[in-house]
């Protein structure tokens, strides 16, 4: 997503209506505003032309609590863009957008969307302006760009050739996995790791392990690997302590 319009042409292909002409961006940019609170870090948080805020996750698997996970992400990005003295006129609308491997409510949608509505008004009187935007991955009912059909595929590994911006995507990728720069970030995250199993295994402690291992999940999550390759990390480091049944519901939790 870092990579030239990857990022707008993404979010065009996802909600074609808002009619996006151009966005930018941050990845994995750290929300937190209390060093006692639980922070955030949006897999890309972006912002259109018409001053638009959007946070889009990408979910390997179907988080727990989802429905709290959401309300927790739209109050932080709100803290984040509303300062002192501010009129709440200026708050931006909202967008969280989770892209979900499985279908969070069991409809086979592509897509579910939700916002504040008032019963009985065609129109939300309240303009109350959090937007929600659930894509399931795996969904056979509605209506998709064709380009987000192509993103969802791409995700299980097949490549739409007819598609540039799914071409471009596969070739970043690539690009990613032998630019020296990111070779550097990647030898940064095992040593972490590295650290955090000496950790664990020094003090000794089940206690310990855990806390280890639930750093472990959170730093590889923060990288994007995949569910399969953080349970190869525990079960190489911590097979010995906890059954593969524990590491998968470590995983899961975390």
């Amino acid at each position: 997503m870092e990579q030239g319009t990857n990022c707008r042409d993404l979010l065009q292909a996802i909600a074609p209506e808002l009619h996006i002409q151009t966005a930018s961006f941050e990845t994995q940019k750290r929300l937190k505003f209390h060093p006692a609170m639980h922070s955030i870090i949006p897999d890309i948080y972006a912002t259109d032309d018409k001053g638009r805020v959007f946070d889009i996750e990408l979910q390997m698997t179907l988080p727990d609590f989802l429905g709290k996970r959401m309300w927790y992400y739209f109050s932080m990005m709100d803290q984040s863009l509303f300062m002192q003295g501010e009129n709440y006129r200026n708050l931006p609308t909202t967008y969280l957008i989770l892209i979900l491997p499985t279908d969070p409510l069991g409809l086979d949608q592509y897509r579910y969307d939700t916002t504040w509505n008032t019963k009985g008004f065609k129109h939300d009187p309240l303009n109350i302006g959090q937007k929600l935007i659930l894509l399931n991955a795996s969904g056979t009912k509605g209506k998709i760009t064709p380009r987000l059909q192509g993103f969802f595929d791409l995700m299980r590994g097949k490549i739409n050739t007819n598609d540039s911006f799914i071409q471009k995507l596969q070739s970043d990728v690539e690009k990613y996995k032998t630019n020296p720069e990111r070779r550097k970030e990647l030898m940064d995250y095992q040593m972490k790791l590295d650290d955090m199993r000496y950790v664990g295994e020094k003090n000794g402690k089940e206690e310990e392990r855990i806390d280890a291992i639930k750093k472990m999940i959170n730093l590889s999550r923060k990288l994007n690997a995949s569910n399969d390759f953080i349970l190869k990390q525990l079960t190489d480091d911590y097979g010995a302590y906890f059954s593969q049944e524990e590491l998968k519901q470590f995983i899961k939790n975390n």
